[in-house]
């Protein structure tokens, strides 16, 4: 016979662990759909990689292009976020994923 209390335990981790999976979507999804709405694919695609923490070096290895031709896309991503560091881009993903409702399909950057 199950005791009551392992019944319990075993339920809340359950919740959690759902919960836990829906939190995860929801962080991705709004990764993936930031800035969608006022920047081009590719300055998406960039924004993502620095947001990942890569260097332009490492951007323009990954997505094959310059390395100059990255620093033209972040310059036109800070000019269009009117933003000037990346610490500022950092804070502006942080601020609108606390914004943005559970399941929107939504830009998040559109709640800030």
């Amino acid at each position: 016979m199950t005791d009551p209390k392992s019944l319990a335990r075993d339920q809340i981790r359950s919740d959690l662990s759902q919960d836990t999976g829906r939190v995860g979507a929801h962080l991705e999804k709004s990764f993936q759909l930031f800035g969608s709405s006022c920047l081009s694919d590719r300055e998406c695609e960039i924004v993502r990689c620095i947001l990942r923490g890569h260097s332009s070096k490492s951007i323009a290895r990954l997505l094959e292009i310059s390395p100059e031709t990255v620093k033209v896309y972040r310059k036109r991503i800070h000019q269009k976020l009117e933003i000037t560091s990346h610490g500022e881009l950092f804070s502006i993903f942080l601020e609108c994923l606390k914004s943005v409702p559970v399941g929107s399909m939504e830009d998040p950057i559109k709640y800030r």
